[in-house]
């Protein structure tokens, strides 16, 4: 999979930032923090300024909530079957 470009990387971003359903406790979810360092490592490195806002201190993180759904974690896992997908093609 190439890696993500800064008009990609924004898009799912803000597309994980609207889709919180609980507001602002969301950011601080493992849910959706594991979802940003997956972008993060998916990313070209020239975006990492993009990821400042989505540093959290460890104390300040939570576990998952059981959202259901959990649309960060949804996301999480659409980004992950296309990466796999993608990886599977190219070995094709």
């Amino acid at each position: 999979m190439q890696k993500l470009n800064q008009d990609e990387l924004q898009t799912l971003l803000h597309e994980a930032e609207d889709s919180f359903p609980h507001g602002m406790d969301c950011n601080l979810c493992e849910c959706f923090l594991g979802y940003v360092a997956q972008l993060h490592i998916d990313s070209d490195a020239t975006n990492k300024d993009l990821f400042t806002p989505y540093k959290v201190d460890r104390k300040d993180m939570h576990h998952c909530l059981g959202c259901d759904p959990c649309p960060p974690g949804d996301l999480y896992a659409e980004h992950m079957q296309k990466k796999q997908m993608a990886t599977t093609k190219s070995l094709s």
